[in-house]
Order: structure tokens, then C-alpha cells, then sequence
């Protein structure tokens, strides 16, 4: 080859690379040279009494080392004990329990939206033959659409209504399983009786003009319902009564709506965590373990709460999300406010776990399934109980869940 031909031949090859080498600095107009994309992740998690057959509350403690007991045949129920590493326990059957609060999870990302080196999601190629680089990149995901569902709205119509100077008792609604009162008084402790048969609940009422809503737990058939004040005491004196009949439209309607011990809206902050967390399913055992599954990495056991509990303690589903803590009372009550919220109809149980104590876990309803009671099969998740409280304070799951998973470890005495 003779020296001219060498020349035409590197100048050749000096003017390829420029080319190539200029075309890969250039970029449209309006982006910035060094887009990153970051995503940032924390996580913290923190860890009735009356007179005349009135029961009083639910009171429970968790010690986290304590093993599953029998009770005590010289001492009766045991208050202390609890299966693997929880315990609750209370004098006297009746509904209203002690203690809220939470720990939880929270994640946030931010995408710059960059498409060039600096973002992480970028992929450089270099050419062996030139300095120039090629850069591949991916598109940031699609935001979350998150809806907030529409969530049924206990009413009092005043259409069907009992009442005297001091109170309105309204069963308007009984064909959505539910009444109302509204007592008007305050300073005096009230009580609500609802008979049916032979089965007794009796419910607090705050007083003060609130109007409040109670469950028809029972199903249709005929109530009586009456209103106690107290006297003097423990004694207490009827000031209201009624009977009627409830034709309630379905089984599972009572546990589909806020109650006193159920309490949610659309507004609520639990209504809005159930929402995001089932974003995106549509089964319902998948939305059944996606809340579960939150609460019970989320919530912890207050054990101080459950040692000082009053009687007439109602939880509140959004101050226990917010201290991400609670008693048993509460891990229930948020579940069935987050279940219910999604449609699922979901009772709040209060009994007795290992006949010896006094505990409130959760039943729930599928068409495929039926009732619940409490297991819930979810062995691709790694549980398959309904019981968020013992779940939640166990170290060993499988061990628990062996336990939690026996409907003989349970009796139930009422639902909310």
C-alpha cells in the first residue's frame, strides 16, 4: 500500500469516531444531565362492672414467653396465662376492652424520571470500535391508583323509634341488623340489654346526646331491648323497653356495617390502609391476607394498656393504626374495620381461648367457605388463622398457627 493510500485510510477512521462520538452527547432538549432515580424504605414497627347480670368488660395481657395452659382445677379460669406468648384475661364476660396502638411499616419512592446515565435504571453499552456509548433505559412505573370505597352508613330515620325524655331508641333499620340509641342525660352510667332467647348482650352507652349503633348479633327473630340507669352503685333502675321483630335481609349484614365497637368511614384511616393494601386484588382470600398479614407485621401488644384496662373500654380502629399497638380488643376491632370496609363481611368475637382466656379474635364470611371459624386456610402465606392478636406475639408462627388454627382452643360468647 503505498503512503497516500495510508493516509485516506486512518483519516477515515479518525473521522468515524468523531461522528459517533458526537452523536452520543446529544440529548432532547429539557433533560437534565444527571437524572437519578431513588427509592427510599423505612420500616418501624413497635413492637362491666354493674349490677343485675350486667357484664363488664374484656381485659387481657400477653406475656411473651408464656406457653399454652389448662386451667387450674383448684383456681378456676386463669387470667395470666396465654397461648405462645400472649395472654388476656377479665372478670366477667361483657363488651368493652382496653388499650390502642400500633407500629408499622411505611415506604415511600421518588423517580426523577431521568433516561440517562445516573439513573439506575440505565443500561451502557460501549463499542469496541469507538469511545461512544449507547444507553438503554426502562420507564418509571405507573402511579398507584388507590380508591377509596364507599362504606355503609348506619342511619336513624326516626321511623320506628321508642323513646321518653331521656332517650331515643330507634330500630328503624332492623332489616340492616342494627338500632340505635341516643341518650340524652350524662353523669350516670346506662346500660343496653338486648334479649333474644335466651341470649343476653348487654352494651354501655355513652350518654350525652351521642347516638350510637349496636349489632343485631343474633340474626332475625324477635328482641327485646331496655335501657338501664344507674341508681346508685351497681344498681340500676329500667328506664326504657321495646319489643320487635328484625327480618334481617341477610345473614351476614349486621357484620358489614360500623358499630359502636366497630367504628369506620369513608373518611377513616383504616378504611384508606385497607384500600391501599388490596389495591390490586380482587379476590377476597387475597384481601383477607393482605390485611392480616399488615396488621400482624404492624401491630404490637400494649401490655401496659392490658394491665390498667377500665371497664367500658371501646376500641377505635383509627387510634389504634395511628399507635400501632393494642390489645386484643383492638387488633380485632381494626380488622373487622378494614375487612368490612372492603366488603367482607367480618364479625368481632369475644369469648374464651383455651377455656381459660377471655379473648376476642375474628370470624369471617366467604360464599365459597361460609363462616370462618377462626381458621382461615392461607397456607401460601405462611398462616391460616384469624387471630391477629396471638399471630402478631408469637416468635414461632408455626407453632401458633398449629394452635390458632384448633376451633376447639375457642368458645365464643358474643359477636359485634
Amino acid at each position: 500500500m503505498d503512503k497516500r493510500m495510508i493516509i485516506r485510510y486512518w483519516a477515515a477512521v479518525l473521522a468515524l469516531a468523531l461522528i459517533t462520538g458526537c452523536a452520543v452527547q446529544e440529548k432532547p432538549s429539557g433533560t437534565p444531565a444527571n437524572d437519578t432515580q431513588s427509592v427510599h424504605s423505612s420500616s418501624e414497627v413497635s413492637s362491666v362492672d354493674s349490677s343485675e347480670d350486667i357484664p363488664s368488660n374484656v381485659h387481657e395481657s400477653v406475656e411473651p414467653d408464656s406457653k399454652p395452659q389448662k386451667p387450674d382445677e383448684s383456681s378456676g379460669k386463669s387470667q395470666d396465662s396465654q397461648p405462645e406468648e400472649s395472654s388476656e384475661a377479665s372478670d366477667s364476660p361483657d363488651i368493652s376492652e382496653s388499650d390502642t396502638s400500633q407500629s408499622g411499616v411505611s415506604s415511600d419512592s421518588e423517580n426523577s424520571g431521568g433516561e440517562y446515565p445516573g439513573n439506575s435504571s440505565a443500561v451502557q453499552v460501549t463499542s469496541e470500535s469507538s469511545s461512544a456509548t449507547t444507553v438503554a433505559t426502562t420507564a418509571p412505573p405507573e402511579p398507584v391508583n388507590i380508591v377509596i370505597p364507599e362504606v355503609r352508613v348506619p342511619l336513624s330515620p326516626g321511623t320506628d323509634v321508642a323513646s321518653n325524655d331521656k332517650a331515643v331508641l330507634d330500630y328503624s333499620n332492623v332489616s340492616e341488623g342494627y338500632i340505635s340509641v341516643r341518650w340524652n342525660g350524662t353523669g350516670k352510667m346506662v346500660k343496653l340489654r338486648l334479649t333474644y332467647g335466651d341470649k343476653v348482650y348487654d352494651h354501655d352507652v355513652s350518654g350525652g346526646g351521642t347516638t350510637e349503633y349496636f349489632p343485631l348479633s343474633c340474626g332475625s327473630g324477635v328482641y327485646k331491648a331496655q335501657l338501664y340507669e344507674q341508681t346508685e352503685g351497681n344498681s340500676y333502675s329500667k328506664s326504657l323497653e321495646i319489643e320487635f321483630t328484625a327480618k334481617i335481609s341477610g345473614e351476614t349484614t349486621p357484620f358489614l356495617y360500623p358499630n359502636k365497637y366497630v367504628d369506620f368511614s369513608s373518611e377513616s384511616a383504616a378504611v384508606k390502609k385497607a384500600a391501599e393494601i388490596c389495591t390490586g386484588k380482587t379476590d377476597t382470600i387475597e384481601k383477607l391476607a393482605a390485611i392480616f398479614q399488615w396488621i400482624t407485621d404492624n401491630v404490637t401488644y400494649d401490655k401496659q394498656l392490658a394491665a390498667t384496662v377500665q371497664s367500658g373500654y371501646v376500641p377505635d380502629p383509627d387510634q389504634v393504626l395511628k399507635k400501632k399497638s393494642g390489645i386484643c380488643y383492638d387488633y380485632s376491632s381494626l380488622l373487622a374495620a378494614m375487612t368490612r370496609s372492603q366488603d367482607i363481611p367480618t364479625r368481632l368475637v369475644v369469648g374464651y381461648a383455651a377455656e381459660n382466656i377471655y379473648h376476642a379474635w375474628n370470624e369471617v364470611y366467604t360464599d365459597e367457605t361460609g363462616w370462618i371459624t377462626p381458621e382461615l386456610l392461607l397456607s401460601k402465606h405462611g398462616y391460616n388463622i384469624m387471630d391477629s392478636t396471638f399471630y402478631a406475639g408469637s416468635s414461632d408462627k408455626e407453632k401458633i398457627a398449629q394452635y390458632i388454627s384448633d376451633s376447639g382452643n375457642y368458645s365464643a360468647l358474643y359477636y359485634y
